[in-house]
């Protein structure tokens, strides 16, 4: 009898861990996730990460090093190509080369980012404007742009003389 009652406690134990983890779509392992900010310039992107982590693996992370914070910050972020610049325990800033497709003449193209938890608040900044989400695991459709030198506007010549016919 203690067996069906121990076997039945591992059953309901296990159906609350998925309700649980779905309050917090912003957690991903000991790391929740609080901002991100995406700034665009050019064909590549800075990236900066707020988060807290737990306080009980704070200590662990101190002391055994940031190799397994990296791993989950990268996860989170979801890039192939993303290198970290810098990271502590509240902060990580990323850099993503060629996060943009580049269309000539100074114009930019940042596609659509599927991330690796729901983000609380995600702003995605370019040289001209910014968008901003609340509660998203995508930046959705996408956000042209002009590098930080937009590209000359050409206009017609002016004749400043009169024609005499």
């Amino acid at each position: 009898m203690r067996w069906v009652a121990a076997i039945l406690l591992l059953i309901l134990c296990l159906s609350l861990i998925a309700p649980v983890s779905a309050l917090y779509e912003n957690r991903y392992s000991y790391i929740s996730v609080n901002t991100v900010t995406v700034h665009l310039e050019e064909k590549s992107a800075t990236i900066d990460v707020d988060y807290t982590i737990d306080d009980e693996i704070q200590l662990l992370v101190s002391i055994l090093g940031r190799t397994d914070l990296n791993r989950k910050v990268m996860h989170i972020i979801n890039y192939d190509n993303a290198r970290i610049q810098q990271i502590d325990m509240t902060h990580a800033r990323l850099i993503v080369d060629n996060a943009s497709n580049d269309y000539g003449a100074g114009s930019f193209w940042f596609p659509s980012h599927q991330f690796g938890v729901t983000i609380p608040d995600l702003e995605v900044t370019s040289p001209q404007t910014s968008k901003n989400f609340t509660s998203t695991a995508v930046f959705p459709k996408g956000m042209g742009y002009f590098g930080a030198e937009a590209p000359p506007v050409q206009t017609a010549a002016v004749l400043t003389t009169p024609l005499n016919f």
